[in-house]
């Protein structure tokens, strides 16, 4: 297993692949569930179709499945500071970077904040607001964490709504599911993390729940749209028309406020066009092809 101690936490990473560098950064956001997954049998498959053609770098962000957990440091800045510090520990001076829903903001930020690092950016199933206000699901972890600002994270683990155990990821995942037929899959997945956890401490529960929600909080901000209109690199803006998670009107706004971008749907496409869509795959792999053209 590949480790990398950068920014005060071990990042897990794996890399494949010739030619020019490229970085995923996933989406998601830490949670007791992300590192409950088992990877014992885990393999690459999608990603396999860019270290065909790309030198390709995986890695888990902080907090979330096999990286390190700790207790801050959730801010986008500080996480394109971890992708950062982790390509100089690979001896990458730049790379072409795809952002998957909740890694869209932390790679506009890192494109906005290291512009010579980033050869291209790939803004997939996500927006510059991942928490609009009028949201329901957005105002509940808002409300979440108020309380946890104000009693401490027992208080809001034991305000959790109904069905999350492990991550909040069931308020906005079930549409999507039900969607692509994966719902029962998900369904029996969240039963079983919810069984794995029942004997564990609910304090311990309640330090994952609370390092969610600070994760979650970084996003809520309002600024993002000047980093937006920072970035100078060439900027695919890819979305599935049908994106249950992440509507496409949301991924449109964000490829407005960037001037280099251009905007590619996938018709029918649901959320995660990435690693979900062999279409969207290699609509990235052509836009970076074309870009490494045009600098030879």
């Amino acid at each position: 297993m590949l480790y990398a101690h950068v920014n005060g936490c071990d990042l897990y990473y794996e890399a494949g692949g010739q030619s020019a560098p490229v970085v995923f950064v996933h989406g998601g956001f830490p949670s007791l569930a992300s590192t409950l997954q088992d990877f014992s049998q885990w393999r690459w498959t999608w990603e396999q179709d860019f270290a065909d053609v790309f030198h390709f770098v995986w890695y888990d962000r902080r907090g979330c499945y096999r990286s390190s957990v700790p207790a801050d440091g959730y801010d986008l800045e500080n996480q394109a500071l971890d992708l950062a510090a982790l390509l100089d520990a690979l001896g990458i001076a730049s790379a072409h970077v795809i952002g998957s829903s909740a890694g869209g903001p932390i790679s506009l930020t890192f494109a906005a904040c290291y512009p010579e690092r980033a050869c291209s950016l790939t803004l997939a199933g996500t927006s510059h607001n991942l928490f609009p206000l009028g949201d329901p699901v957005s105002d509940r972890i808002r409300q979440l964490i108020a309380l946890l600002n104000t009693e401490g994270a027992e208080a809001a683990f034991a305000q959790r709504p109904a069905g999350v155990e492990t991550s909040l990821e069931p308020l906005w995942v079930v549409d999507e599911m039900q969607a692509r037929g994966r719902y029962a899959e998900y369904l029996q997945r969240e039963q079983d993390l919810a069984r794995q956890v029942r004997a564990m401490p609910e304090a311990e529960r309640a330090h994952f729940f609370a390092v969610e929600l600070r994760a979650m909080q970084a996003y809520m901000r309002d600024d993002l749209a000047a980093y937006a209109r920072q970035v100078r690199c060439p900027t695919l803006a890819l979305h599935g028309s049908d994106d249950r998670e992440v509507p496409l009107a949301w991924g449109q706004a964000l490829a407005e406020m960037i001037g280099t971008a251009r905007m590619q749907i996938i018709p029918g496409g649901g959320h995660s066009p990435v690693h979900r869509s062999m279409e969207g795959r290699q609509a990235v792999i052509e836009f970076i092809q074309e870009i490494e053209r045009s600098t030879i």
